[in-house]
């Protein structure tokens, strides 16, 4: 396929239609969303309920728990509440004994709440659990809110024991929703999740063996599929409540179908037709990997694959990934063929993140996060408006999303305040809660709109966050005291609490150190090149525990940047300015230069583990020298790419608007014309050599691959707008 077939149409829709578009692939469902808003819903129900009987103060944060417990299986569940729990306690602590010593004078008072913050954020940034890092932020900006309040410290004391006790309560209420949930329904998670994913692969291998379009929704949920990964289901299976074996060989399970899911990704992003052979193996690998599907499902003995003769680089890749299930389940297959290529879970006993004391980027964000949080401490302490706490309370939780730095960001948690504070919270104050005498009615009122944030707040990581801020806002307003709250002012100065706490994050992390999502997206993905042309020089003649684990290291970066750069494309529409043109050009010419890419890490994968195991065929000293020469140029290559690429974005960022698309013109240096391959690859990249399988058709494939990548750069300046091709 030439550069320019594969070229297609630059988004130029205005932000409102993309907008309605976007929301609309959001909110569709998808399979097992329904269950887990309704376990959600019956979580935060049961939490307010409890919280309104018992009258506990400041209970918001009880049902909000309901939102934030993770929910991968009731392991997992019962240890992120046992954290949960451990935090209040490490808080119930610090907070009474730290206002005590230091509460006494206004300024020791205020250093010690600059100090607290800090602290706060920068756990929370740091903490390698998430469960934890959300209960001391919730717990701690909450008691701290207390402390500002005038009266005898026993009775602030007595405030903050109780802020204990509603989180506690949530947590409790969601272990037994999940404990009855998993009752009824008996089907392991792990299985049904490995069960899913073949399926899709299963479907995308009919359509390509039947010449079949790929429909739309298939195509979705595969993307959906392999931008998620397989980090929840490793996750079950290091947790599974079975034997060490056992749970080696899921975990190898899991890695080999995350595998396939890459694989399909890009087969059905590359391949648009497959030769008469390929589409006979297509059909095949489809049949046996239904087999081998049923056999998972059913906890039993996948059986043997046979070959399928295969020419396509990516099938045989895919063939041979599933090949080894059967083998890992009987026990026949070593698990290291694989590990190196694959993410292990990390220790449970780990309690900060690796670079926790060495990264800069920690202490630089916790003092942005101090910063914003005494912003708002300072403007309600000296206005005496107390009903403005809760922007403290609210600079955290929006500490604790971990999308891109951008202005999405700034438009979820905006909308998410306007419809919980100010349409759903003080709306009901107005509209339905004066028609409420019983706390059924405001059941009622209360399913509706948390069963609203928890359908929004399922949805992908584009979206997910303004569910969880409409909850907020609106348990902020009818949920802290033990009656119906029907006080505009109230509700007032807490909705105005969220938007003040909004709007010092968006200042101090936007304003200050402004960043677009175009230009974080760019750099990583210019890192990401760099980093793949090292990858590619990468060799295992003689695996060793340290070679593998710098592979390893080397392939979870490259990883996360192509994650990082899918998250930072996901938030350029909600960009806007004169440039959003050529950000939105930027941003399809990315992703579908990364498509190729990620494709070519996956071959560059099977390549070297040709290398390392010789799972397919033993290299001769000459085949693997030239390999090794051959991934050479790769790595030349990619770094000339990274090279071309920076210069048009350090032009661009010099230049007015008007002149970027010209700017990959006049720097063009040939890319092609200075890297041509050797002979012996178009000599042995022949139908006769391919059929031969090994590393001549992985090798074809790549140099393919690199050839279309360096056309479309070439040809293509990075933020030109292209029309649709006639």
């Amino acid at each position: 396929m030439s550069a320019e077939a594969a070229r297609g149409r630059t988004d130029t829709r205005s932000f409102t239609a993309w907008f309605v578009d976007f929301l609309r692939s959001e909110l569709a469902p998808y399979p097992g969303r329904g269950l887990l808003v309704a376990r959600m819903v019956i979580s935060a129900t049961l939490t307010m309920i409890l919280v309104m009987t018992f009258r506990i103060p400041n209970g918001a944060t009880g049902p909000l728990y309901a939102f934030l417990i993770a929910r991968d299986n009731l392991l997992s569940t019962a240890r992120s509440a046992r954290n949960v729990m451990i935090a209040f306690g490490l808080c119930a602590l610090f907070v009474p004994v730290g206002a005590r010593m230091f509460g006494s004078t206004p300024m020791t008072h205020f250093l010690w709440e600059a100090a607290s913050i800090f602290l706060i954020f920068f756990l929370i940034r740091t903490l390698d659990n998430y469960s934890i890092a959300s209960a001391i932020g919730l717990m701690a900006t909450s008691a701290l809110a207390i402390w500002y309040l005038p009266g005898p410290a026993a009775h602030n004391v007595e405030l903050t024991l109780w802020q204990i006790v509603s989180p506690a309560i949530g947590a409790g209420v969601t272990i037994v929703v999940e404990v009855v949930f998993h009752a009824i329904v008996k089907q392991d998670e792990l299985v049904r999740g490995l069960c899913d994913r073949l399926r899709l692969i299963e479907e995308l291998l009919d359509c390509l063996a039947s010449e079949a379009a790929v429909a739309p929704a298939l195509r979705r949920r595969l993307t959906q599929a392999a931008m998620i990964g397989m980090g929840g289901l490793r996750r079950m299976a290091a947790r599974a409540n079975t034997t060490p074996t056992h749970r080696a060989q899921m975990n190898a399970v899991v890695s080999l179908v995350g595998r396939g899911v890459d694989y399909a990704a890009a087969l059905e992003q590359t391949t648009k037709q497959l030769s008469e052979t390929d589409r006979a193996a297509a059909r095949k690998i489809a049949e046996q990997t239904a087999a081998t599907r049923e056999q998972i499902a059913v906890g039993g003995l996948a059986p043997e694959w046979t070959p399928t003769g295969a020419t396509l680089p990516l099938l045989r890749e895919m063939e041979g990934m599933f090949s080894l299930i059967p083998r890992v389940l009987a026990g026949s297959e070593s698990l290291e063929a694989y590990d190196a290529f694959t993410e292990r879970a990390v220790p449970e006993s780990r309690i900060f993140v690796r670079d926790a004391f060495t990264n800069p980027q920690h202490l630089r964000y916790a003092l942005g996060g101090c910063l914003a949080g005494m912003i708002c401490y300072v403007l309600y302490v000296t206005l005496a408006w107390p009903g403005l706490a809760t922007s403290v309370t609210t600079c955290v939780l929006t500490a604790l999303s971990n999308i891109g730095a951008s202005r999405q960001k700034q438009v979820l948690r905006l909308a998410g305040a306007v419809i919980g504070g100010f349409a759903f919270g003080m709306g009901a104050q107005i509209l339905v809660l004066p028609w409420l005498d019983s706390i059924a009615g405001f059941t009622v009122l209360f399913v509706v709109v948390s069963a609203i944030a928890a359908w929004i707040g399922t949805a992908s990581a584009r979206l997910s966050y303004c569910g969880l801020q409409i909850a907020l806002a609106f348990y902020l307003i009818n949920v802290n005291e033990f009656h119906i709250q029907l006080s505009l002012a109230i509700a007032r100065d807490r909705a105005l609490g969220v938007l003040l706490g909004v709007s010092m994050m968006w200042l101090v992390f936007e304003r200050l150190h402004p960043q677009t999502a175009t230009e974080a997206m760019i750099e990583t993905f210019l890192a990401n090149l760099k980093l793949l042309a090292q990858f590619s020089t990468m060799a295992l003649d003689h695996p060793t525990e340290q070679s593998i684990a710098r592979v390893r290291r080397l392939r979870t970066a490259i990883s996360n940047n192509f994650s990082t750069v899918n998250a930072q494309a996901d938030a350029i529409p909600f960009e806007i300015g004169a440039a959003r043109p050529q950000h939105m050009a930027a941003r399809d010419h990315v992703r579908r230069w990364q498509a190729m890419l990620r494709t070519y890490f996956l071959l560059e994968l099977a390549l070297l583990q040709y290398t390392a195991f010789s799972t397919a065929e033993t290299l001769s000293a000459e085949d693997s020298a030239r390999v090794s020469g051959f991934d050479k140029l790769c790595a030349r290559r990619l770094e000339a790419l990274a090279a071309y690429l920076d210069g048009q974005y350090r032009a661009s960022r010099m230049r007015a608007v008007e002149t970027m698309e010209q700017t990959g013109e006049r720097e063009s240096v040939g890319l092609n014309q200075e890297f041509a391959w050797p002979g012996w690859i178009r000599t042995e990249a022949t139908t006769e050599a391919k059929a031969r399988g090994g590393v001549v058709p992985l090798v074809s494939e790549i140099r393919q691959l690199l050839d279309r990548v360096t056309e479309e750069v070439r040809t293509t300046p990075l933020f030109a707008i292209e029309q649709e091709n006639s």
